[in-house]
């Protein structure tokens, strides 16, 4: 595996990448990587230029930030943004339940 070969998804593991992967390649940031998961390859090019858009974005805001330092913020913007929208997700869960038991 190169150093730019990622395997993608829930309980992947670099060792043992089955053949009924998909195969995609994306440019995350200027940088090449192919990335091999369950996923079909359309929605893992789809969250790849989700992650290059939100680099470029935090980049745009500091030219000077390192790659690293970039890429752990993006990652940290990510977070926040899934953890928001789960939380949500979970409310409006909630409200149905209670609607539903009326």
């Amino acid at each position: 595996m190169n150093k730019n070969d990622a395997v993608f998804g829930e309980h992947a593991e670099v060792e043992d990448v089955s053949d009924e992967q998909n195969r995609v390649k994306v440019t995350i940031f200027g940088q090449s990587y192919t990335l091999r998961g369950s996923g079909s390859s359309e929605r893992l090019t789809r969250l790849a230029a989700l992650v290059d858009a939100k680099m470029n974005a935090l980049s745009e805001q500091n030219s000077r930030m390192d790659f690293q330092t970039l890429a752990v913020l993006t990652a940290l913007n990510l977070a926040e943004e899934y953890e928001t929208l789960a939380t949500e997700y979970e409310a409006l869960l909630t409200t149905l339940e209670q609607e539903i038991k009326k």
